[in-house]
């Protein structure tokens, strides 16, 4: 077997690992829902839950010197499980050309 064959299968099995092994840190799935909505809105939770919610931000009159940009209000609650998928996908799709140029070359043609 070709070294660019065997480079090609690695890049495919972990591309294939990359999500695999984040899924059990998921959470947000519903069964009830459709695929769209859980794909959107699955992800890897990385506050803690404390159940309580946030303090409805009150909306200051345009004069006043209140930063509306508040760190509190920006802060990640979560990485979205999709951005797996992009370099899962990226790594699939690099290994196959990579078993494609291997067979072209193998077999005597060249482009």
């Amino acid at each position: 077997m070709k070294p660019e064959k065997k480079k090609g299968i690695l890049l495919i099995v972990i591309g294939l690992c990359i999500p695999l092994f984040a899924l059990p840190f998921v959470s947000g799935f519903d069964m009830s829902k459709g695929f769209m909505d859980n794909f959107y809105n699955t992800g890897i939770r990385i506050t803690k839950d404390t159940g309580q919610t946030a303090p409805v931000a009150k909306i200051s009159p345009a004069g006043s010197s209140k930063n509306p940009l508040d760190l509190k209000k920006m802060r990640i609650e979560k990485i979205p499980y999709r951005f797996f998928f992009v370099p899962a996908i990226f790594l699939i799709y690099v290994g196959i050309v990579m078993i494609d140029r291997a067979r072209t070359k193998s077999s005597g043609q060249e482009t």
